[in-house]
């Protein structure tokens, strides 16, 4: 089996019981998520909240409590679709972030490939009750085995240069296995 990092790094482990992951940055741990394969960087103090809904796993790395509140502010959800169609996943992600980025306006688009996987996101302005949040998302896909990922990093314009110095970081270092 083999992780591939979706941003910058390319971490390999034999298994997600034996990861050999680096080791964190200052005010970081990993959060491994054994079901997806998967590991993902978390700032100390953060909250960690797992969920599925039918084939869909959401798993959410939050500033907030969300079990408290309902909701959060400054964080990122991972939604994992499993056994999409083999062969469609690309197209689907390439898709979806091109009808976000256009519904939303967004500033920034961009595509990028990571080994066997894919990668489409955006950056946009959105629309919430508690404030106007700035967007940061990315949608990978998994052409051989039909999985995509949905990393969305949000947080409210005000704050959103210090969220995203701790968000990038999260995003830069994702660790999934290619085989999921």
């Amino acid at each position: 089996m083999r992780l591939s990092a979706i941003s910058l790094s390319l971490l390999l482990a034999a298994s997600v019981h034996a990861m050999e992951l680096p080791g964190p940055p200052i005010d970081f741990s990993w959060k491994e998520v054994p079901e997806i394969k998967a590991a993902f960087l978390m700032p100390n103090g953060w909250h960690f909240k797992r969920e599925a809904q039918g084939n869909t796993l959401a798993f959410f790395i939050t500033q907030e409590v969300i079990d408290k509140e309902g909701r959060f502010n400054t964080g990122l959800t991972i939604n994992v679709f499993r056994k999409a169609k083999q062969g469609t996943a690309v197209e689907y992600a390439k898709a979806f972030i091109s009808r976000i980025a256009a519904d939303k306006h967004a500033g920034e688009v961009w595509a990028r490939q990571f080994g066997p996987l894919s990668s489409f996101g955006c950056r946009f302005k959105g629309a919430a009750a508690n404030g106007t949040p700035i967007v940061h998302m990315l949608m990978v896909a998994n052409p051989k085995t039909g999985t995509l990922y949905l990393f969305i990093f949000e947080a409210p314009d005000a704050h959103w240069t210090d969220a995203w110095a701790k968000g990038e970081k999260i995003l830069d270092f994702l660790a999934v296995d290619d085989e999921i």
